[in-house]
């Protein structure tokens, strides 16, 4: 396939050569994702080094497989399907995760499956879309293992009740880890509709489903337990647990994750959480390192760490984090998402304050050629994409700052993005 000529220099050489080819998608609706969402998925690929066969191939499966599912765009209709994905209910966000910031970052997705008329009086609670989604990647990747989906499937679905219960209607998620061979499949579940049909809370809910499962015994789940126990023991917490997730593999490697958010935003309660409350131990350097890029972030240099960021009573406000185990592991392990939507001052300073911090850490370590690559290419990327004036006065383009402590201390970094096509540049994708 050759690349198209003549072309604006912000467009990523892949999508040049895919795009043409998919002018005959089926719908209106898909072809904008593909022009907006795939766009901004191609540039990821190609400055994140994907090989020209990878985002090729990766972006054939978004035009045939994703994008039928994502419902109508921005701007078409005011009976749009409220996402819970992002704040503007866009039904996905995309991520570049350094790792540690010393090997090629991984690109990754999350979507809900959305049908064209979903919320309307023929598919009132978007009951379609998911199960003809779920069929469709089945057919495309027959390697995801299905034994956990379908027990969990079981549990969470089918218990519609009057009212939001979790504040939205959205019921499942769906996630790719996107790697030059074969990609890991996620799903992710709420369990509200369920609590509030069962008169339990959903963290009650999340371990029924949890102990249920085929193939486990109760002494598979010590971390659940652990997890359990710390929330139980600190209820000036008031911890809100929103969804379940797991990996698409054999039940033994799928790792299960309890997303949940805190509206404490004191570093001393983040302290707490990242340990939950003593039981993950050796945090000291991690945490530290979470610290400084906290401080770059959020401006709280110098401030103590009983000093909460200032007060936002969003849905999506607070800080929201995972806790993240195997069956028949030890210890559970708990990641942070810094909502950077809501705290920093612009997208530009959230650029700025991850550029800053990867490069710091990597020169400390003496490794800082790979780290200065890769960071350069992600902020090269963004400004390709977004327009500069949006970048610098705005925040949107960056939902959350992922982090989490390593075995070896060094923390792991993960950006993620609501595609926004108002802040595109006008001739990069057009």
């Amino acid at each position: 396939m050759t690349a198209l000529t003549n072309q604006p220099v912000n467009r990523p050489e892949t999508w040049q050569c895919t795009e043409p080819s998919h002018e005959s998608l089926a719908s209106f609706s898909e072809h904008q994702w593909y022009r907006t969402a795939g766009y901004l998925l191609a540039s990821l690929l190609q400055n994140a080094g994907y090989s020209q066969q990878a985002q090729l191939k990766i972006l054939g499966e978004f035009a045939e497989i994703i994008a039928p599912y994502l419902g109508l765009p921005p701007g078409l209709s005011t009976h749009r399907w409220q996402s819970f994905m992002t704040d503007d209910h866009n039904p996905i966000e995309l991520s570049w995760d350094f790792h540690t910031g010393t090997q090629q970052p991984t690109i990754r997705y999350s979507i809900e499956p959305i049908g064209l008329d979903a919320g309307s009086a023929t598919d009132p609670n978007n009951a379609k879309a998911p199960l003809l989604f779920r069929r469709s990647i089945l057919k495309a990747f027959p390697h995801v293992e299905t034994e956990l989906f379908e027990h969990f499937e079981k549990t969470f679905g089918n218990h519609w009740e009057d009212g939001l219960p979790e504040g939205h209607r959205s019921t499942i998620f769906w996630a790719f880890d996107l790697k030059e061979g074969q990609n890991t499949a996620k799903a992710y579940f709420f369990p509200g509709t369920v609590a509030q049909a069962t008169n339990k809370s959903n963290l009650e809910v999340i371990h029924d489903a949890i102990s249920s499962a085929p193939t486990w015994k109760f002494s598979d789940l010590k971390p659940l337990h652990t997890f359990i126990s710390f929330v139980e023991q600190h209820n000036e917490l008031a911890l809100e647990v929103d969804m379940l997730a797991l990996d698409l593999v054999d039940s033994v490697q799928s790792r299960l994750k309890i997303y949940f958010r805190c509206r404490r935003t004191d570093f001393s309660t983040v302290r707490k959480i990242m340990s939950l409350g003593g039981a993950i131990e050796s945090l000291d350097d991690g945490l530290e390192k979470l610290r400084a890029l906290w401080d770059s972030l959020l401006g709280t240099q110098g401030q103590p760490d009983d000093m909460p960021l200032p007060h936002n009573n969003h849905r999506t406000a607070g800080i929201l984090f995972n806790v993240e185990f195997k069956v028949q592991s030890t210890t559970p392990k708990v990641k942070l998402y810094i909502p950077a939507r809501h705290y920093a001052k612009s997208d530009q300073q959230v650029i700025n304050a991850v550029t800053g911090y990867l490069n710091g850490e990597a020169k400390k370590l003496g490794q800082s050629d790979l780290t200065r690559k890769y960071a350069a290419s992600y902020a090269s990327c963004l400004y390709k994409v977004f327009n500069t004036y949006s970048l610098s006065s705005s925040l949107g383009v960056h939902t959350y700052i992922g982090c989490s402590v390593q075995n070896d201390g060094n923390l792991r970094v993960v950006t993620y993005f609501n595609p926004q096509q108002h802040k595109f540049h006008n001739d990069g994708y057009a």
